[in-house]
C-alpha cells in the first residue's frame, strides 16, 4: 500500500477515536420505570399529555440508570443529561424534582445539585380509577377564598351514589365579597399521609370547568375532633384547597386558595320501610330491567335499572297507613348519581311477595314531598315488583274455555315505563327541573304510547291460541292450547298472586313451558262481561291505563266451555278446586288421567 493512503488511513482511525472519546452524548444503558407507572399523565402547564411506558418519560427523554427513587435522564435532541427524582404519593399521582440538563456526569454529582427549595411538579394520573373519598357527607361548612369567612348562609356537602363522589353546594353570603352561589362535584382520585398531613387529590366538575387546569386540585385535610375514626359521625374536618393544578403551597389545612370548616350535619329523623317489605331483600320488575333492594335494618332501598343507573333511597318520615298496614305513604330522601332530594312513596302489599309502588316527584324540602303538586295518587303510574322467587297462587277460573278475538299488539316505539331516565351529559343543571321533567316524562310516556293492534291469522302460531286450560293439571297453572297440526304447542303460565281493584282484576304470572318468551313475568288484566271474560296483558307493570279486551300487548276473550273433567262423581267436584283434595287418592287418579 502507498505511503500516503497509510498515513490518510492512521490519521481518521485517530480522529475518529479521538471524537469518540470526546462526545458529550454517549446514549449506553437503559433503565426501566416502574410497570405500574405506565400511563399518561397530566401536569399542570403541559399542553400534552406526559407518557410513560418503559424507559421514556416523554417530556424528560429516555432513561439511562437509576438508584431507587432516582432516574439519569437523557434528552437525546438536545444532547444532555440530567437527575430526576421522582417519589409515588399514590398509584395515580407521582411527584418529582430534577436538575436542569447538564453534561453527563455521574447519578449522583447529578443528584447532588437538587437542593431542598427545587420546585416540586406534581403528575397526576388521566383516567384514574376513583377512590373511596376520605371523609363522607352530608356536612355544613363554612368557607373563605380570602376576602372573609363564608358563614351564613350556610354551605353544604352532600354523599352522592358513589362512595367516590362529593357533591359541595357553595352559598352566596351578602356580607363576603367574592362570595357566589355554586355547585361543584368533587371525584376523588388518590390520598396519602406525610408526617401529619393527609393529602387528597381530586377532579372538580361544575359550570365553569374548560380543561383539565381547572379539573384537578390538591386538598390538605385535618381532622378537629379528638376522634381516631374519620367515618364516625362527629369527626369535622379542616380543609384547604390549592389555587390551581398541583398541590403547591399547600403546607396546613389553615392555609390555601380556598379553606373550609366541615362539621357533620345533624342526623334527621328516619323510618323504616314495612316489614313485609323486608322478608325478602331483593325484588324486581316483571321484565327484569330494574332491581329493588332493601338494606341497612329496613332502612334504605337500592335501586339499579339495566342500564346501570344507581338510585338511593332512605326512608325519612311515615306519612300515613292503612289499619293492616298493606297501603303504606312514606318520605323518602334519594340520591342518585350526585343529586338528591325527597321523594313520596305509596306502598302497596298485593301478596306476600307482590308488591306494587308510587312514587311522586322531586323536591327540594321534605315538607313539600308528599303534597298534591308533586304526588297525586290519581295520576302516578304504578310499579308492579315481585320477589326473585315468588310463591305460586291457584289461578282463577278453573276449569276449560274458548279463547276467542285474539290480538297481538305491535308498539311503534318502546316506552320508558318505570325505568328511571338517564343522566344527560351535563354534569350539572337545574336538579329541581331535570328531575321533575324526567320523572313526569316518564308517566307521560304511559298516557302518549301509541300502539298498533295486529290480528294473529295464524292458527299454530305461538299466539295463535284457541283454548286455554286453567287448575285442570295442577291449581297454580294456565295452559293456552291450539286446535292445530301441532297438539303439543302449549304455553304455559304460573301462577302468583291477584287482587281486584273496581271490577279490573290484576294477575301476576310467570311463563314456564319451553315456547314461553324469556325469562320475564307477565301481568294478565281481566274484567268479567256478560260475552265472557275480558283479558289483556301488560309485560312491564299492571298498567291501569289497560283497558280488558280493548288495549294491552296480547288482548282476547274467553268463554266457558266446561269443567276439568266432565263426570258427576264427588271427585270431580274436587277436582274443580283441586288445591282443596290434591292429597287424596281419587283425585291422584284423576291427576294422572288428566295429564294422559
Amino acid at each position: 500500500m502507498d505511503a500516503p493512503w497509510t498515513s490518510f488511513i492512521v490519521q481518521l482511525i485517530l480522529f475518529l477515536f479521538v471524537l469518540e472519546s470526546t462526545s458529550t452524548f454517549k446514549p449506553s444503558g437503559t433503565c426501566f420505570f416502574p410497570e405500574r407507572w405506565e400511563g399518561t399523565w397530566f401536569q399542570s402547564g403541559v399542553r400534552q399529555p406526559i407518557l410513560l411506558e418503559g424507559p421514556r418519560l416523554s417530556t424528560k427523554g429516555r432513561c439511562l440508570s437509576s438508584d431507587g427513587d432516582k432516574f439519569l435522564m437523557v434528552d437525546e435532541k438536545r444532547a444532555c443529561y440530567r437527575c430526576v427524582v421522582i417519589h409515588e404519593k399514590h398509584i395515580n399521582v407521582l411527584q418529582y424534582k430534577e436538575t436542569y440538563c447538564h453534561s453527563r456526569e455521574a447519578l449522583p454529582t447529578l443528584c447532588a445539585l437538587i437542593t431542598g427549595d427545587a420546585l416540586l411538579y406534581s403528575m397526576f394520573r388521566e383516567n384514574a380509577l376513583p377512590i373511596q373519598c376520605p371523609f363522607r357527607g352530608p356536612f355544613s361548612f363554612t368557607y373563605n377564598t380570602g376576602h372573609g369567612e363564608c358563614r351564613s348562609p350556610v354551605s353544604s356537602i352532600e354523599t352522592c351514589t358513589e362512595d367516590s363522589k362529593l357533591l359541595l353546594s357553595y352559598q352566596a353570603c351578602p356580607d363576603v365579597d367574592a362570595s357566589e352561589s355554586a355547585i361543584e362535584e368533587l371525584q376523588c382520585l388518590a390520598s396519602w399521609k406525610e408526617g401529619s398531613a393527609r393529602y387528597l387529590v381530586g377532579k372538580l366538575h361544575h359550570t365553569h370547568v374548560t380543561s383539565n387546569e381547572d379539573r384537578y386540585r390538591c386538598f390538605i385535610y385535618e381532622k378537629s375532633s379528638s376522634s381516631l375514626d374519620e367515618m364516625e359521625e362527629e369527626v369535622d374536618f379542616k380543609v384547604a384547597q390549592s389555587g390551581d393544578a398541583t398541590c403547591n403551597g399547600l403546607f396546613s389545612a389553615t392555609e390555601g386558595s380556598k379553606t373550609m370548616i366541615l362539621k357533620k350535619a345533624p342526623q334527621t329523623s328516619k323510618c323504616r320501610f314495612p316489614f313485609w317489605i323486608s322478608n325478602y331483600n331483593h325484588w324486581h320488575t316483571l321484565d327484569y330491567s330494574g332491581t329493588y333492594s332493601f338494606h341497612h335494618r329496613n332502612s334504605t332501598l337500592r335501586i339499579t335499572n339495566s342500564s346501570g343507573m344507581d338510585m338511593k333511597v332512605v326512608c325519612m318520615q311515615q306519612k300515613q297507613s292503612t289499619r293492616d298496614e298493606n297501603v303504606v305513604v312514606l318520605v323518602t330522601h334519594f340520591t342518585m348519581g350526585c343529586q338528591n332530594g325527597f321523594i313520596c312513596m305509596s306502598l302497596y302489599r298485593r301478596d306476600s311477595h307482590i308488591l306494587e309502588l308510587q312514587m311522586g316527584s322531586q323536591t327540594k324540602r321534605k315538607e313539600d314531598a308528599c303534597n298534591e303538586n308533586h304526588f297525586d295518587k290519581n295520576t302516578l303510574p304504578y310499579l308492579t315488583l315481585v320477589t326473585t322467587s315468588p310463591e305460586t297462587r291457584p289461578c282463577p277460573y278453573i276449569g276449560k274455555f274458548e279463547v276467542t278475538n285474539l290480538l297481538r299488539v305491535k308498539q311503534d316505539q318502546q316506552t320508558a315505563t318505570n325505568k328511571f331516565p338517564s343522566l344527560p351529559d351535563t354534569r350539572y343543571f337545574d336538579t329541581n327541573l331535570y328531575l321533575r321533567k324526567s320523572l313526569r316524562s316518564v308517566y307521560q310516556d304511559l298516557r302518549s304510547r301509541r300502539v298498533k293492534r295486529v290480528d294473529d291469522e295464524s292458527d299454530c302460531d305461538s299466539d295463535g291460541f284457541t283454548n286455554l286450560v286453567i287448575g285442570c293439571v295442577s291449581y297454580d297453572t294456565m295452559e293456552f292450547r291450539t286446535d292445530c297440526a301441532a297438539p303439543d304447542l302449549i304455553t304455559t303460565y304460573s301462577c302468583h298472586g291477584r287482587w281486584e281493584e273496581n271490577g279490573t282484576n290484576f294477575l301476576i304470572t310467570t311463563p314456564i313451558s319451553r315456547s314461553s318468551h324469556g325469562a320475564r313475568r307477565y301481568c294478565f288484566i281481566y274484567k268479567e262481561a256478560p260475552s265472557g271474560v275480558l283479558f289483556s296483558t301488560s309485560s312491564d307493570s299492571c298498567n291501569r291505563l289497560v283497558k280488558p279486551g280493548v288495549t294491552g300487548e296480547l288482548i282476547f276473550n274467553i268463554s266457558s266451555t266446561g269443567k276439568c273433567v266432565e263426570t258427576n262423581s264427588s271427585c270431580t267436584t274436587f277436582a274443580v278446586n283441586c288445591w282443596l283434595c290434591w292429597s287424596t287418592l281419587c283425585c291422584l287418579v284423576l291427576r294422572i288421567l288428566i295429564r294422559s
